[in-house]
């Protein structure tokens, strides 16, 4: 009885105190304040018949599914005699097992015939148990069949002369130090001297020693594929050129043509020499 007045609250001890026994205080209790909770009742049996294993893992399926069937079992046997309950809840024990292996994913199927098979029935905790271990080991399955593929194609690249295939996920970027993409194409492009998005510091234009290298370029005459014309003396050795143009070229692009230059005078000297000598 002390136990009762103390956890009610204060405004209901008052209707309390005219009772003799705890007995007669629950039998009020019920009386004056319980509610039929039907509509909870059926929306808790519609949540378990829906309810599937769907994408969780066995741990979580076993968690949701355990906590809509306490609830239900709650309300259900709220008012089953103390006579009956025991055997309510073997019932609703042995419902219970059934409605978490059947609502499994396909592939669990062969397991759940297995262990209804069994003489007699294991109870949900062990088919839990047994769940679990066979979770493990088909995701063990599916680690060791990845980590083999990957293996293989290391070994076909390496027979090949070449390293591990590369793709964009292995690549990583220097700029924002991100997987998936280069600093050619990073979005996040930052140049550390001039505080600006858009550009690294190699591509600042305002940065002295760019500039420097920009002033390294400069214009000058590109010369045509000359071609020999034939005349009386040595002073119409070489073909006329066309207008010259201008062109913006690296040093690197300099030489290379002056290396052209020179290469094709050598292949004509010797014979407008020949034409000239023959002349005299």
């Amino acid at each position: 009885m002390s136990w009762l007045l103390g956890s009610v609250e204060p405004h209901i001890v008052t209707n309390l105190r005219a009772h003799r026994s705890a007995q007669s205080m629950w039998n009020y209790l019920k009386k004056v304040y319980y509610q039929a909770n039907d509509a909870r009742r059926f929306q808790l049996e519609h949540a378990i018949a829906m309810f599937q294993h769907g994408t969780l893992s066995i741990q979580d399926y076993y968690s949701a599914f355990l906590t809509l069937w306490h609830e239900y079992t709650d309300l259900v046997t709220a008012d089953v005699p103390v006579a009956a309950l025991s055997t309510i809840q073997t019932l609703h024990e042995t419902s219970r097992r059934d409605q978490f292996l059947m609502k499994l994913r396909p592939e669990y199927e062969s397991i759940c015939s297995s262990l209804l098979n069994r003489s007699p029935v294991p109870s949900l905790d062990i088919c839990f148990g047994e769940l679990l271990r066979e979770e493990r080991l088909s995701t063990q399955a599916i680690l060791e069949q990845s980590h083999g593929n990957s293996g293989m194609a290391a070994v076909a690249y390496a027979a090949q002369g070449r390293g591990s295939p590369m793709t964009s996920k292995n690549l990583q970027c220097f700029c924002c130090k991100e997987y998936g993409h280069i600093a050619a194409n990073c979005p996040k492009k930052y140049c550390s001297y001039c505080k600006k998005k858009g550009h690294i510091i190699k591509e600042c234009r305002i940065r002295p020693q760019n500039r420097q290298a920009q002033a390294f370029q400069t214009s000058v005459i590109v010369p045509p594929a000359a071609t020999p014309v034939a005349h009386g003396s040595s002073s119409g050795a070489f073909s006329d050129f066309a207008p010259p143009v201008a062109n913006y070229c690296t040093p690197e692009m300099v030489q290379q043509m002056l290396i052209s230059a020179l290469s094709a005078m050598r292949f004509q000297g010797p014979g407008h020499g020949g034409a000239d000598r023959e002349g005299t």
